[in-house]
């Protein structure tokens, strides 16, 4: 029954966090944030675990873009609410921030979970993960680059927002992950699983359904109470907006990739990791350029020089990812280094310190894609249709095998 228990207290944070929506500003700041802040977390852990229960009974083309749409929900309603009402400037911080998290704990987690087995005396399963991956690794390279050029012209027209768009359809429409792979359900979405198949239905409608309404409602309200709060005790709005709302949207992602890490399945925990990444990096961003244009802020949203700084690092950061992760066998000490950076920035917050962050990263993450070049043309032709894709690696004899790639 603690599966129960445990669900029933996620939706009534989610419930609590409706409630406090409603109530608008009638509560003090920093209950009302703590409350929305409770609220997203909630509807997030429904959300999730619904999906990966979901994992079960469908598949296919569809079920992966729904499953991937109410993942990202609650994160991708803050940044489109602020993008709708044109603080330009809180949405790079909010979609920086989030990327950057997913991206760092994606490379840290296979290090980490292998000290973590290591102090308890358990034996360290080998990370192999599946070579569908790629696909993720090429839309997230290709996600970067266009963001490198964001950066140089500074700002995001809907022109670029299309083409973030067509990444993510690209995506979905080659699918996630691969047939032999098992569902990434543990924990209360396995408890959930486990259910007779019209029960387990049932139930998954019904906490989708509740879920998503909680989390849209929370969300639109929970970036003006935060910073309301902020405002209270002295702290940015930018830093505010960049760290804390991650925290609880990105928090059910993170609970299942630790999860799966600690009990032997790190590969599945990264894979989950990367497809929220590629989420953000395509689908939110599109969603943002067209959210800026009907708040009446025009065809093209502005990048600070803030924002612009933000965007580099973040970009760095994919890279960096994409090149750790190419051979599908990342060395330890590229969670290391990316794990130190997202330290760094956190600590120094000032746009001089990220920039040298930035710098520095990408000359980590060029020296990494030049010697891990053989493996970026596999992974770039994991995005290339099926006939041209069997084509050219006919015509490649430097492909890496199965057993080079592991």
């Amino acid at each position: 029954m603690q599966w129960r228990r445990r669900v029933a207290a996620a939706a009534a944070c989610a419930f609590a966090g409706a409630l406090t929506a409603i109530a608008g500003r009638q509560l003090p700041a920093l209950l009302s944030a703590a409350l929305l802040g409770a609220g997203i977390l909630g509807a997030s852990l429904l959300l999730a675990w619904a999906a990966d229960a979901l994992e079960v009974d469908v598949s296919g083309r569809l079920v992966i873009m729904v499953v991937t749409l109410v993942a990202v929900l609650p994160e991708a309603t803050v940044e489109v609410q602020l993008a709708f009402t044109r603080q330009a400037e809180l949405v790079t911080a909010n979609l920086t921030g989030a990327t950057r998290l997913l991206l760092t704990a994606a490379i840290a987690m296979p290090a980490l979970g292998a000290t973590l087995l290591r102090s308890r005396g358990q034996p360290v399963p080998p990370f192999a993960p599946n070579p569908a991956r790629r696909l993720d690794l090429a839309v997230l390279a290709l996600a970067a680059i266009l963001a490198l050029t964001l950066v140089a012209r500074g700002k995001l027209t809907l022109t670029a927002g299309v083409i973030f768009g067509a990444l993510y359809l690209m995506y979905v429409l080659r699918g996630r992950g691969a047939e032999d792979e098992p569902p990434a359900t543990i924990g209360v979405a396995a408890q959930i699983a486990a259910l007779d198949p019209a029960t387990r239905r049932r139930l998954c409608g019904a906490l989708l359904t509740g879920a998503a309404v909680a989390a849209f409602m929370t969300a639109r309200a929970f970036p003006a109470e935060l910073l309301r709060a902020g405002q209270s005790l002295g702290i940015s709005p930018y830093l505010l907006i960049q760290s804390v709302i991650p925290l609880f949207t990105e928090t059910p992602e993170l609970v299942v990739a630790i999860t799966l890490t600690t009990h032997r399945r790190p590969a599945q925990g990264v894979g989950l990791l990367l497809a929220s990444a590629v989420t953000q990096s395509t689908l939110v961003l599109a969603s943002v350029s067209v959210a800026y244009l009907l708040g009446g802020g025009g065809p093209a949203l502005p990048l600070s020089g803030r924002g612009q700084v933000e965007m580099l690092l973040t970009a760095a950061t994919i890279l960096m990812a994409v090149g750790a992760l190419a051979s599908l066998k990342p060395e330890p000490v590229d969670g290391w280094i990316i794990t130190a950076a997202f330290g760094l920035q956190s600590v120094f917050t000032s746009w001089q310190a990220r920039l040298f962050v930035a710098l520095a990263l990408l000359t980590f993450a060029a020296d990494i894609l030049l010697s891990q070049r053989r493996f970026m043309r596999a992974t770039f032709r994991a995005a290339l249709p099926q006939s041209l894709r069997a084509l050219t690696s006919n015509q490649d004899p430097s492909e890496p095998t199965g057993s080079e790639a592991k």
